[in-house]
């Protein structure tokens, strides 16, 4: 098989993770994968190169159309027969590279949580796409529950999957101060407002110290709302931010526990399967598809923007060892059964191998 994936995203997150863990997991197999990166990013352009054959041509806008002769070049130069688009924007492009190769089998990603738009353009995206994966069941549901009915098998239920080759699991053992982590976008919908809410609860009411590690890029106008409320609730001392981690797996290792308290429904996340690998508990908002992570009848899923109850199970974990101990195990248990890369990458190729029959 030769795969192309076509990249389109002004930040680096998680579906573009997830494509650089599944070229580097093919190449090992064997398999010859393409990816064609938007020019006006050549930080993630030079990041997939590590692991895949990187293009990068014009993407933005209306310029993408400038870019489909350079686009067919490609796929006739690397022969390609997969076509796996991850980015909604993307579609258009590639259902033309499909109609002026037929021969192309294309797959579309669906990493958001929003149902499928009702119009002629869905319909007929529906009708000529091969192939729709789809993250998670939350996303699953909602996608095939809104497909036109010609078209619902088409659907597909195939967990992203991280690259534990990446990550190191230690036995890790709660400490006082406790330290709490975080990794992602910070930003308003991620919660992190709410999160520095807990902390400033738990020394204040709980007398635990901690301290707390928030690692990734950082919206300036955001950081400095962040920053004024810290400031204004002397939690300078215990509250840090970390420009982009470039080694995550040392960042697991330095933390006691990870939290992800999103407003928003989260599609998969990397960062919560990432550390319950890494052996560390997990408290997360029950809003997304992080029950379906964590287990649903785990206890440390909390309802969204409660930094009361957010605190209170950073709490249980700071003082109760057993429990502490109980969600270490059980979360390594569950992310090395259910959502690593070579399970996704197993299944992920099954389906190719059904669309080329």
């Amino acid at each position: 098989m030769n795969i192309m994936h076509i990249v389109y995203a002004k930040l680096w997150g998680g579906a573009e993770q997830y494509v650089y863990n599944f070229c580097k997991e093919e190449k090992r197999r064997g398999y010859h994968n393409i990816i064609m990166a938007d020019i006006q990013q050549p930080k993630a352009a030079d990041k997939f190169k590590e692991t895949a054959i990187t293009h990068s041509i014009n993407l933005h806008g209306i310029r993408k159309w400038f870019s489909l002769k350079t686009a067919l070049q490609l796929v006739d130069e690397h022969h390609v027969n997969i076509l796996n688009c991850h980015s909604g924007t993307m579609a258009p492009l590639c259902i033309a590279l499909k109609l002026l190769r037929p021969h192309l089998k294309l797959v579309i990603y669906r990493h958001n949580t929003t149902p499928n738009r009702k119009d002629w353009y869905h319909r007929y995206l529906q009708k000529k796409t091969d192939a729709f994966v789809c993250v998670s069941k939350l996303v699953y549901d909602l996608q095939y529950e809104t497909a036109y009915e010609a078209y619902k098998s088409k659907f597909h239920l195939i967990y992203n999957g991280i690259d534990t080759t990446r990550l190191h699991y230690l036995p890790h053992k709660s400490h006082q101060p406790i330290r709490i982590g975080y990794a992602g976008r910070l930003v308003q919908d991620k919660g992190i407002l709410v999160l520095l809410q807990a902390v400033k609860i738990l020394t204040d009411q709980y007398k635990i110290p901690c301290e707390l590690h928030l690692a990734g890029t950082a919206d300036p106008v955001f950081k400095e709302k962040c920053m004024n409320f810290i400031t204004a609730n002397k939690l300078e001392t215990c509250c840090h931010f970390l420009q982009f981690v470039e080694d995550i797996s040392t960042f697991y290792e330095r933390i006691d526990l990870f939290v992800l308290p999103s407003l928003v429904k989260e599609s998969f996340g990397f960062v919560l399967c990432e550390a319950m690998y890494s052996g560390l508990p997990v408290i997360s908002t029950n809003n997304g598809a992080q029950p379906e992570i964590l287990g649903h009848e785990n206890e440390l899923l909390i309802e969204p923007n409660n930094a009361t109850a957010l605190a209170k199970q950073i709490a249980l974990l700071a003082t109760d060892e057993e429990k502490y101990q109980y969600f270490s195990a059980a979360g390594h248990k569950r992310i090395k059964e259910n959502f690593t890369l070579e399970l996704s990458i197993d299944k992920m190729n099954e389906l190719y191998r059904t669309l080329k029959k």
